[in-house]
């Protein structure tokens, strides 16, 4: 019999402070606001609550350069990076759309996932 999560406060304000966001936030961006709920929380408190979400499926994480995102849109999808302003916007592609065409360099190779991720700028950059 698996072994049920304990549900914490802790775990409950971060999933609340980041389950609708659409900016894809640091942990530092989760925890400014985490702290507006609980005030003496830690940013090491918000991080390892933030693992336990992306362990339990809730949540992934974009690297871009050394720093981690967070995004709460967990279905399959691609992100678009605006190199002026830094925003990430996610792009979102039916699971039947082909993105890009590709071969694996030699056969025997098994595909389980992959990631796409656009760079450019954005239309608010643009004009």
């Amino acid at each position: 019999m698996a072994k049920a999560r304990r549900q914490t406060r802790q775990l409950e304000v971060v999933w609340d402070a980041i389950k609708d966001e659409t900016s894809h936030p640091t942990a530092d961006r989760v925890y400014e606001k985490v702290r507006e709920v609980v005030p003496k929380i830690s940013l090491g408190t918000v991080y390892r609550n933030l693992q336990k979400l992306v362990a339990e499926g809730r949540l992934q994480v974009l690297t871009l350069g050394r720093t981690q995102h967070f995004d709460p849109l967990v279905r399959s999808h691609h992100h678009f990076i605006c190199r002026s302003c830094q925003t990430v916007y996610d792009i979102s592609v039916d699971s039947k759309d082909y993105v890009l065409p590709f071969t694996v360099p030699e056969q025997g190779f098994t595909v389980n996932s992959h990631e796409l991720t656009l760079y450019g700028t954005c239309k608010n950059c643009s004009t």
